[in-house]
């Protein structure tokens, strides 16, 4: 539960060193905050000045680095106070009335979080360095020292300088892994995301598993598709409509790519809302994919669970952001990668007590009035300044006496009690989840070893025939309008013929609710003849192959050639052929005088 402003945090720090804690607030309770606030990690800020293609930078005397001026955040100051503050302290001079760009560029490592704050300026400054620094000097942005530190040569790649780079160049930096994310850039919020996963994941609303094949989405025509994908909140009922995508369009990816076994991407999201619970509460992706091809997708039956195998997809409507994904397969939400800490917003739970929230807001108007008074004129400053401390004074007092007295400390530790209640609460659903999550990562591991089982190596020879059974079962199926899927990797030829043929015996009238699973090489090998037997004469018939209608099946001889022979209406080839009919009449009265 970090602090909420720099009154907060200095109370806080004031609780921390002071035995019994200070202000109302425990010791304790102050630690915990500070705690909170540091994230573990050491807090600094500075200045990058840049004016045009030049880049100020300064030299360490303890070390050969070059950076800007800046150093650690001190009790009670704002990031951009202390980029000000180590300025003036490093070189002697105050940028606090340049052109400063809000919004800070993160660098940093596992022991610090550092914020970079841009100055443009294009005035001449003189430089008083302090003992930190020996030398400084102008620089061009793109022939800086070897040494520069390593976080200010990223930010000069991204620098909103007038010949700044684009958010392209943000986007590809967050990609390669060079700027964490999220990024804001303008009116964006740039984060990498996961667009899909492969292998095995587990569906819920299906109570179904799935295994994506990676050998259909890990290619670069798969991640060439992904980009421009509308980014969206939450699923619509179905694919994108015209209505769905004007209320739920958040943003867009860009730079899509591969990442292990996932398609990542980097999202341009323009909705703050969205950005802000993408950092919270949705931290997950579900891509929406299509697959039109008739037979690209089968079902299997693995030892009593259902298992999807999804051939090629045919359509990529929309990357949903969710709570959570299928491809988080049972894990932690890990669709949304936040390797930026510093943008990560505060979680409900993780808010003070309201005892603690209403001392802060007190402090927070006595340093309002405090700051008040000293803005009166000059002949009266230091009366008021004296008159303002008084009032400090008695505020701090009442304040200690409100939590100390009946208003005091016994309610607000019970309120809190209260809170803790429903935390408790809070911590025995997450404890419920985890171990939901932790069963669930389970069993989808479980199948991934059962589809390990089918997909075994296979030797040249398995290779071969599977390649002419599903050579014989594409021909077939083309008759159909219909394709099949590959064999898995490392599908035995049985498993795969029995497969392909469980497919076509629905067009056997005798053969269709036969079980093949159990059956042995030789009794299956009758069947099989029966079923393709049964499945072409249907597909030869007058319903499967109507009028108008040529099929084209395309299959290879032993020596490798193509050969293509069409099945259907044969008026459709010959149509082109035939002459425009007409009806003629043989004058037989002729030359006979008639």
């Amino acid at each position: 539960m970090p602090s909420k402003s720099s009154a907060q945090h200095k109370l806080m720090e004031i609780a921390t060193h002071t035995p019994g804690g200070y202000g109302g607030v425990p010791q304790s309770v102050g630690k915990e905050f500070v705690k909170a606030d540091s994230d573990g990690k050491a807090q600094c800020a500075g200045l990058l000045i840049l004016n045009g293609n030049k880049v100020f930078l300064v030299h360490r005397t303890d070390r050969d680095e070059w950076e800007g001026p800046g150093g650690h955040i001190e009790s009670g100051e704002t990031p951009l106070d202390a980029a000000i503050r180590e300025s003036i302290e490093e070189i002697g001079v105050d940028f606090s009335d340049s052109d400063i760009n809000p919004e800070p560029m993160m660098t940093g490592n596992d022991e610090v979080n550092y914020q970079n704050f841009i100055v443009n300026t294009s005035k001449d400054f003189d430089v008083k360095l302090n003992n930190e620094h020996d030398k400084a000097g102008w620089f061009d942005k793109t022939n800086v020292p070897d040494t520069t530190h390593p976080g200010v040569k990223k930010i000069l790649g991204i620098s909103r300088a007038d010949s700044a780079p684009t958010e392209l160049t943000i986007a590809k930096q967050i990609q390669s892994g060079e700027l964490p994310s999220p990024q804001k850039y303008e009116n964006i919020h740039l984060f990498d995301v996961r667009v899909t996963g492969t292998g095995t994941a587990y569906r819920d609303s299906r109570d179904e598993y799935v295994y994506r094949p990676p050998e259909n989405f890990l290619t670069d025509e798969f991640v060439e598709r992904c980009n421009g994908l509308p980014l969206i909140f939450e699923h619509p009922e179905s694919i994108l409509n015209t209505d769905e995508f004007r209320n739920r369009s958040i943003g867009v990816i860009i730079l899509p790519y591969i990442k292990g076994d996932e398609v990542w991407g980097i999202a341009k999201v323009f909705d703050d809302d969205a950005a802000e619970l993408m950092q919270t509460s949705h931290a997950s992706t579900s891509p929406a994919v299509v697959f039109r091809n008739a037979g690209s997708t089968e079902t299997l039956d693995i030892e009593g669970e259902t298992v999807l195998i999804e051939g090629k997809p045919s359509y990529l409507d929309h990357l949903a952001i969710c709570e959570t994904g299928a491809w988080d397969k049972g894990g932690e939400p890990k669709g949304i990668a936040i390797t930026n800490q510093e943008e990560t917003k505060m979680e409900e739970d993780e808010k003070m007590p309201a005892w603690a929230d209403a001392i802060m807001k007190r402090l927070d108007s006595i340093e309002s009035a405090r700051a008040d008074s000293e803005e009166k004129e000059d002949g009266k400053k230091e009366e008021a300044k004296a008159d303002s401390d008084g009032e400090v004074d008695k505020e701090i007092e009442e304040t200690k006496g409100m939590v100390e007295a009946g208003e005091g400390l016994e309610n607000a530790m019970e309120a809190h009690k209260s809170e803790n209640n429903e935390e408790d609460k809070a911590l025995e659903y997450a404890d419920s989840l985890k171990k939901e999550n932790a069963d669930l990562r389970a069993r989808i591991e479980a199948m991934d070893a059962k589809i390990n089982v089918i997909n075994k190596p296979i030797s040249s020879a398995d290779r071969d025939v599977l390649a002419k059974a599903q050579s014989r079962a594409d021909s077939l199926a083309q008759m159909f309008g219909e394709e099949i899927s590959a064999p898995l990797y490392g599908e035995s030829p049985i498993a795969y013929r029995k497969r392909l043929a469980d497919k076509f015996k629905k067009h056997s009238k005798e053969l269709a609710g036969i079980k093949l699973d159990s059956m042995d090489e030789v009794s299956f090998g009758v069947i099989e003849e029966r079923i393709y037997a049964d499945a072409m004469g249907v597909a030869r018939s007058p319903s499967v192959g109507s009028s108008g209608r040529l099929i084209p099946v395309v299959r290879k001889d032993s020596a490798g050639r193509e050969i293509t022979t069409y099945y259907g209406d044969s008026n459709e080839w010959l149509n082109p052929f035939k002459g425009v009919g007409m009806k003629v009449k043989i004058d037989r009265t002729a030359g006979k005088g008639v």
